[in-house]
This record gives structure tokens, sequence and C-alpha cells, in this order.
């Protein structure tokens, strides 16, 4: 089973159990001993693709790693109302790395948001639409190729061409776009064939993750400093 396929069981296993808490904003706690704080879990323009990132304590960042996201969704809220962003993965809280199943994550540096999406009509997904936020990979256009060949296997299959849902691309831009802006971040890791198809191919803090780490059509994986 790969990561991604883990992830989705768990939540099928406990989402449905969690309950919600109320929306709006959350005060930060201390970082803990290992230099981390939670991701928000129940705010407004923030929040976990699943409750799973949360209950299982799967949402540590450092402060400055959280002031960065938090800042982005702000951000996004602005151009876009009503709009959250929706991270996944960042580190467990005793820091340690690499946070399984990741060849990294762990130290609080790295998190993975989610893409935006469309239904068929045009009009916005307030998630995505995975249970887990991870494995809605996004197929080729007329005129893109993959960075890799044989990228593609039966683990990581294109989401189907009937699929309900098509990936956001003016809004997954903006948010690529406001993320690689701020000095903090480090990287952020996107297939080719989306950073082409996004007009960013100059933008240097977009990088490819390499063959041998999964797909990241389907999310983005943020690197702060």
């Amino acid at each position: 089973m790969n990561r991604r396929a883990a992830i989705v069981a768990m939540s099928v296993l406990l989402a449905g159990c969690t309950p919600r808490g109320p929306a709006g904003p959350e005060v930060t706690p201390p970082p803990n001993a290992a230099g981390l704080v939670p991701l928000p879990c129940h705010a407004t323009h923030l929040k976990p693709a699943s409750p799973v990132y949360c209950l299982l304590r799967r949402n540590y960042v450092t402060p400055q790693a959280r002031d960065v996201i938090v800042k982005a969704a702000d951000a996004m809220a602005m151009r876009f109302p009503r709009l959250a962003v929706v991270y996944m993965d960042a580190s467990g809280p005793d820091g340690h790395r690499p946070f399984k199943p990741h060849l990294s994550h762990g130290d609080g540096r790295e998190i993975d948001l989610a893409l935006f999406y469309d239904d068929r009509g045009g009009r916005v997904l307030a998630r995505p639409p995975t249970l887990s936020g991870y494995g809605a990979y996004e197929p080729l256009t007329s005129g893109e190729s993959r960075a890799c060949i044989g990228q593609k296997g039966p683990s990581e299959p294109d989401a189907p061409a009937n699929r309900s849902w098509r990936l956001d691309e003016a809004r997954t831009k903006t948010l690529v776009s406001i993320i690689t802006a701020d000095p903090r971040v480090r990287r952020v890791f996107l297939e080719p064939h989306l950073k082409q198809r996004f007009g960013l191919a100059t933008n240097e803090k977009i990088h490819f993750q390499g063959c041998w780490a999964g797909r990241h059509d389907d999310h983005l994986h943020v690197d702060v400093r």
C-alpha cells in the first residue's frame, strides 16, 4: 500500500467519528519541546483535509512555517472570499525526520497543501475531491509530457476522464505565486507539467521532486526556511 492509500484508509476509519470544532480564529500555543506548534484545526481560511491530520497530530510545524501558511491562507481569502486553503501532512510533534511514510517532513518546515478544484459546472469545491486530500492526480493536456518515463504507474494513476471535478488552475496558480513570493519559503515541489501550464517556468522556487518520490500534481509540498 503506498503512502496516499494508507492515509486514505486512515481517513475512512477515523474521519466519520471525529467531532468538528467551532469555526473561527484559534490561539497559537507556545512551541513544544521540539520547537513546533500545530496548524489550526478549525480556522476559517485554513483547514485540514480530514480531521485525521489533527487527531493523529500530523499537523505540527515551526512557528515560522505556521505564519507563512496562515498568511498565505488569509491572502487567498482576500482574493477569493470564503475560500479555505487545505493542508494535509506536515510533521509530528516530536520533530523526528523523516516523517513516515514521507521521504522528508518531520522537522516542521515542510507542509503539504491541497490544490483547488471545481465541479463540472465550474463551481469551486470547498475541499479536495479525495477524502485524504491526496490522489487527485492531474492528467496531461495537449503538448505536456511527464518528467519521468514510467512515473505514472498502477499505484499512482491519473484521475479518470469521467471524474466529477477539474483542477482550478487560476486559484491554484495564485496560491503557488503567493507561497513562493514569501522570502521565508525555500522551495515548492510541483510537477513540471503544471509549472509549465501555470506559466511559472521562470519561478526558481518551484522544483521537481525527482523520479524517486511520489507525484506532486495532486498537492504542493512547501518547504520553509
